[in-house]
């Protein structure tokens, strides 16, 4: 029976290939675009009012697929087949973090609500005001897409992308960011996926029991944080809830099978 986890000789850095490379010079490109033609307020305002069509507790629910701990919750039970994806997760956060608040706190740059009249945005939950760009749900999204699909290497795994790219415009409908918001966290995101991928193809710590199961408690952890934390989107309190059990319930298998062991006992 063939092994679920790779085995531990060395790998080699992803190739800078079109994989890594087009996602984000396509963002990039779409950015001049958008402030080459000024037209950064005006998409927000027809994407904002065509989101106000679908429920407020569904664009909420999607955009807290996006948030830091949602996102190792809903990676949680991939650690049972795919313990790399959650390790590529984690040693892509530094850059993350570093690329999102730096850049927030240097650009300064007002959301909508505190720039347009509040009787022409539609705004779910919170209203909040300042450092917009980039956006940070869009950044966590593109990094899960971004490891599926340069981990795997599959055309399949671009399935992943569209699904960021809701998880990116729900941050428009619920009227918390703007289209170039997006834009810099879809490539900061997919540039920090390349990094997590690089790093796990080195650092095959999530190969053996004890490593899997150090993941499966960062996890767990987040699981349970998640489902506690209060966010500025209650509407999609549902989806929280969602993810805290689903997480929970994938690293608590992982910390007690962990694919490694199943691995060794079937070989």
């Amino acid at each position: 029976m063939t092994s679920a986890v790779p085995p531990s000789h060395p790998a080699p850095f992803p190739r800078p290939d079109a994989w890594l490379i087009l996602p984000v010079l396509f963002c990039v490109l779409c950015a001049g675009i958008v402030v080459a033609t000024g037209s950064n307020e005006p998409l927000f305002l027809a994407g904002n009012a065509a989101a106000a069509g679908l429920p407020a507790f569904a664009w909420a629910g999607i955009t807290h697929l996006g948030s830091t701990l949602g996102a190792f919750a809903l990676l949680a039970p991939t650690l049972a087949r795919q313990p790399r994806w959650v390790a590529a997760a984690l040693l892509a956060s530094p850059f993350a973090s570093l690329y999102t608040y730096a850049i927030k706190i240097l650009a300064d740059v007002p959301r909508p609500p505190a720039v347009l009249p509040p009787e022409t945005i539609h705004v779910i939950g919170a209203a909040l005001r300042s450092n917009s760009f980039p956006s940070g749900h869009t950044l966590t999204a593109f990094i899960l897409a971004g490891i599926l699909t340069l981990c795997t290497r599959r055309p399949l795994a671009w399935l992943g992308v569209p699904i960021a790219a809701l998880i990116a415009f729900s941050r428009i409908a619920v009227g918390a960011h703007w289209p170039l918001d997006l834009l810099g966290g879809a490539a900061g995101g997919w540039a920090a996926a390349a990094i997590g991928c690089a790093w796990s193809a080195r650092w095959r710590f999530w190969e053996n029991v004890r490593g899997q199961r150090i993941l499966a408690a960062i996890a767990l952890a987040a699981a349970t944080v998640f489902g506690f934390d209060t966010w500025d989107h209650p509407e999609g309190r549902w989806m929280q809830y969602l993810l805290c059990a689903w997480g929970a319930a994938g690293a608590i298998y992982a910390l007690w099978r962990p694919a490694a062991r199943r691995c060794l006992r079937t070989r």
